[in-house]
């Protein structure tokens, strides 16, 4: 082999070698470059996906809960049927296998709608996992599933009229809107309903409500009703301190799965009206402790001080006792014996500056400033003159009227030492006074001693209520109702009603209660009065409920 040609080769295999590896080189990075542009792509996609997958698992709807996390509301998945008529060959054989799986559809009308040329019609907006199957075992060509939202109480009707009910407001294959009627629902619509493509910070509203309490006062509730043959009741407990609603029932109630288009034909519409939060009544003797307070405030009397119990007439209207005082009784006694002639003698001497006074400072003036719009629509009814006559009747409960709300309220300023507060349905985080104070606290602890003594009395009109766990003070009150027919009042129908505080000890709820036309069968002679329906009633809620609200019994009372 010549040198040239050795040369030749030893000069070309280096240039080779350098050409193979460019040639590698550029077949690795073309490689590379395509397989990051199939990553990016398919973790675009996989992003894509997952923001799909997150954006179907964010309901339209945040879920409602009561203070201890148990969800009062929630939206579910279900699904919607419609069909295409023009896919769909026997249409009277469909019809049939329909109405089989559907008991409620009208079959005449379904083979109408399936021949009358139409393209598409609504068969149910939302079907059962069971119906589902039935019909897509079916496996019939024109009917279709779409997605649908809906809005599910899993507690039925427990605090039916506190979270309300919605209703949808539009909808299509895929989609549901859906708004809020009443209750919680409506009031807090705007934080409830979410936005498509927002960002969802808060997952819930979480209420005051203590849900193992709400069961316990709506059962003894019902229970009560029924015993006392009474119409409709209503109970409320709240925190005088910030106002937080621990419960609140109103009787009849309601269930929303299976009414969640509300009052409609042949429904009793009354069943959603929230007897607590709407309506106003004349409350009867539970008023009389108004007056007294405001006494106490002005420094007028004292609990012990004497006043004249003898009947008298203003206007030609005797004001009379059905039971016999002395003619002059003290104002502890007026208010544990429930005197309408005392009453009526405190209000006079308070006049109609002090009384209007008390009332506006105990909020009986105005609606309650509660979240719930229903509440912010009841008006109390006020007389429009204030003569002699109206006080007198005023300060035993008759010629104003306000609702149940009201009265917890009130009694929980005159049972907290005296601040303002503002009921609420929402959780707070604080636990002290929240508002300044209206009252002194000397009238405070007065009327707490006065409120104790109806119960510890044995000439009280609460005495039942006595309990060996708890200290508990309250007022009752009975009132006739209005007649329609005729002038005047039903002798035969009340409104019976109490408010309460306990534990005295260390003073934190108020509890409210309202019977519509009771009546104690039970007794040698029939009873009306809230000292005999009402009051047995608040005894049996309070030593139910106080170990759930961590209400501590008295010393050697632990055991139940």
């Amino acid at each position: 082999m010549k040198s040239s040609d050795g040369e030749k080769i030893f000069t070309e295999h280096p240039r080779t070698r350098r050409r193979l590896f460019l040639f590698g080189l550029l077949v690795i990075t073309g490689f590379s470059l395509i397989g990051l542009k199939i990553a990016f792509l398919a973790s675009k996609e996989n992003q894509k996906s997952r923001s799909y997958f997150q954006e179907d698992k964010i309901h339209s709807r945040l879920n409602i809960t009561d203070r201890n996390g148990y969800i009062l509301a929630t939206n579910l998945e279900g699904v919607s049927v419609y069909i295409r008529p023009q896919e769909i060959q026997k249409k009277s054989l469909v019809a049939q296998k329909l109405k089989n799986i559907f008991p409620d559809l009208d079959k005449v009308e379904l083979i109408k709608k399936l021949k009358d040329g139409r393209k598409f019609f609504w068969l149910k907006s939302l079907v059962s996992p069971k119906q589902e199957k039935a019909l897509f075992d079916l496996g019939q060509p024109g009917i279709y599933f779409g997605k649908r939202e809906y809005r599910f109480y899993p507690y039925g009707t427990l605090a039916s009229h506190v979270i309300g009910y919605t209703k949808i407001n539009e909808f299509d294959v895929n989609y549901t809107i859906i708004s809020g009627i009443s209750g919680v629902e409506k009031a807090f619509e705007n934080k409830l309903a979410v936005k498509k493509f927002t960002k969802v910070n808060k997952s819930e509203i979480v209420l005051s409500l203590d849900l193992p309490v709400q069961a316990e006062v709506e059962n003894v509730l019902k229970e009560w009703q029924k015993r006392m043959g009474a119409k409709a009741g209503g109970i409320v407990i709240m925190n005088i301190h910030n106002g937080e609603i621990i419960a609140l029932a109103s009787s009849p109630d309601f269930d929303a799965n299976k009414d969640r288009s509300g009052a409609g034909k042949n429904k009793d519409a009354s069943i959603f009206f929230n007897r607590v939060v709407q309506g106003v009544y004349e409350m009867g003797s539970t008023f009389k402790i108004f007056p007294v307070a405001q006494g106490l405030e002005k420094n007028l009397f004292k609990l012990s001080s004497l006043i004249d119990t003898r009947s008298f007439k203003i206007s030609s209207k005797k004001i009379e006792d059905k039971y016999k005082f002395n003619n002059k009784s003290t104002v502890n006694e007026i208010i544990v014996r429930s005197s309408n002639v005392g009453a009526a003698k405190i209000a006079l001497m308070v006049g109609e500056t002090g009384l209007k006074e008390i009332f506006s400072k105990l909020g009986l003036f105005a609606p309650v400033n509660l979240e719930l719009k229903e509440a912010n629509l009841t008006q109390p009814i006020i007389p429009k003159n204030w003569r002699d006559i109206r006080l007198a009747t005023i300060s035993y409960g008759y010629g104003m009227s306000v609702s149940l709300l009201h009265m917890a309220k009130a009694y929980a300023i005159l049972g907290n030492g005296g601040f303002e507060i503002e009921p609420t349905i929402l959780k707070k985080n604080k636990v002290g006074h929240l508002g300044s104070r209206v009252l002194k606290k000397t009238t405070s602890d007065e009327i707490l001693k006065l409120l104790e003594a109806i119960v510890t009395d044995p000439r009280g009109t609460a005495k039942i209520l006595g309990s060996k766990y708890y200290r508990i003070g309250g007022k009752t009150g009975t009132a006739e109702k209005v007649s329609h027919d005729k002038k005047g009042y039903q002798k035969d129908k009340v409104i019976s009603n109490f408010v309460g505080i306990f534990p005295l000890r260390e003073p934190k709820f108020v509890i409210a209660a309202f019977l519509d036309e009771p009546e104690n069968n039970f007794l040698q002679q029939p009873c009306r009065y809230s000292s005999c329906t009402v009051v047995p009633m608040i005894k049996k809620l309070i030593e139910r409920t106080g170990p759930l609200m961590n209400v501590i019994p008295l010393h050697g009372a632990s055991k139940f």
